[in-house]
């Protein structure tokens, strides 16, 4: 057919004709494959999605296919560009340089389907390690969330410096030779770099040991307190109650204190009640038994670590001790319980006529034992004694002076 077609056009066109007219029907049979190809997986893809994809129980199928679909066309496209190209039988010096530059992108073209695919592969054990642990304590220990992120991290950090490597290798750098160069001035990076390997290690220290994680409420050194937005390589950011972002080196959390209220398995409630003085001993003591037997009775309130006692004469009170756990670790919750059990105490002491106490001060005023030394006259002050002077000193270096 190509002997035809070439016989053909040296007859109708002329002399030469027939190389020029086979290499442009070449060069549009593979443009027209290369478009065919890319339809074909634009089109199978939505097929395979409705017709198998869906009879599996997974979603990872279907993620993968929606991964693996861009590169794949991005592929298809390189390839029939190359095959394009080579038709056109270019100078040796333009077709080394073209070969250089396809195979380059087509090196990038498979290292970023391999990019993508690293959430859905880590995604994938994560998930299979939830399957396998018996309990959720065993699956935060080995495959948590925040190992899944540094996971990620790394494999996409090393598919990157894969990547750069074979296509300076594919371009005729010696990388060897640039990786022998950058040891030789390591030691002068590292100690350039004190602070950020430091804040690098800090990283992997919160890591392993999970002071705190993602959204949860935290103080660090009894200062800075707020929500976890993010742990990064440098800093862990903290969003605190006013909005303010805070950003907190990684090296001064891992030598800090912390203090984690997200972790709470219970709330203490502790407060003192001060009631009048002019309480009778069988009010306080009722008021304290109603206040016990409430608490107990109470759906949020750890039965066994209620304490309710009369503990202390106050200056203007009479003090009651309320000393008891709550179920709830919310701090709005608990607010809302603490407002619940203030408003059965008022009850508690309306029933027993009983008031709390405002702090007072009572001033007793005694009247003068003798009348007359009220209106007794003030004595005069003595006289002032005179003070020497240095012309009146007996001390004749003293007046000199």
């Amino acid at each position: 057919m190509y002997d035809t077609l070439y016989d053909f056009f040296e007859d109708n066109l002329g002399e030469g004709s027939g190389d020029i007219a086979t290499q442009v029907l070449t060069i549009v049979l593979i443009v027209l494959v290369t478009w065919l190809a890319r339809r074909l997986i634009s089109l199978l893809t939505p097929w395979i999605l409705n017709t198998f994809v869906k009879r599996t129980k997974t979603e990872f199928d279907n993620r993968l296919l929606e991964v693996a679909t861009p590169p794949l066309r991005f592929l298809v496209t390189l390839l029939g560009g190359w095959l394009v190209l080579i038709a056109l039988e270019l100078p040796v010096q333009i077709d080394n340089f073209i070969d250089r530059l396809m195979a380059s992108l087509i090196a990038v073209a498979i290292f970023w389907g391999a990019y993508r695919l690293v959430d859905l592969i880590v995604e994938v054990f994560w998930r299979l390690g939830r399957t396998a642990a018996d309990d959720d304590s065993l699956v935060r220990t080995l495959f948590e969330e925040r190992l899944a992120q540094i996971t990620r991290q790394v494999l996409k950090a090393i598919i990157v410096v894969f990547a750069i490597s074979v296509v300076m290798e594919e371009w005729g750098y010696d990388v060897d030779g640039l990786v022998a160069g950058l040891g030789l001035g390591g030691l002068a990076v590292a100690l350039a770099a004190q602070d950020a390997l430091a804040n690098l290690f800090g990283y992997f220290v919160i890591l392993a040991d999970a002071p705190y994680v993602h959204d949860e409420y935290i103080i660090v050194n009894g200062e800075t307190s707020g929500i976890v937005e993010e742990i990064g390589f440098r800093s862990t950011r903290i969003r605190a109650l006013d909005q303010s972002l805070i950003f907190v080196p990684n090296k001064t959390i891992m030598n800090a204190n912390i203090t984690n209220w997200s972790r709470l398995a219970k709330r203490r409630l502790n407060m003192t009640l001060g009631i009048e003085y002019s309480s009778s001993p069988d009010q306080v003591l009722s008021v304290v038994q109603a206040i016990r037997e409430m608490l107990h009775d109470h759906h949020l309130v750890q039965t066994d670590s209620v304490i309710v006692q009369f503990v202390e004469f106050n200056e203007s009170s009479l003090d009651i001790m309320i000393i008891c756990f709550m179920t709830t670790t919310g701090w709005g919750d608990f607010q809302a319980a603490k407002q619940d059990i203030n408003l059965r105490i008022m009850t508690i002491l309306e029933q027993h006529g009983v008031d709390v106490a405002f702090p007072t001060r009572t001033l007793f005023l005694e009247r003068a034992a003798d009348p007359e030394l009220v209106h007794a006259p003030m004595p005069e002050p003595k006289p002032e004694p005179t003070i020497s002077t240095a012309i009146d000193s007996p001390v004749p270096d003293d007046a000199e002076n």
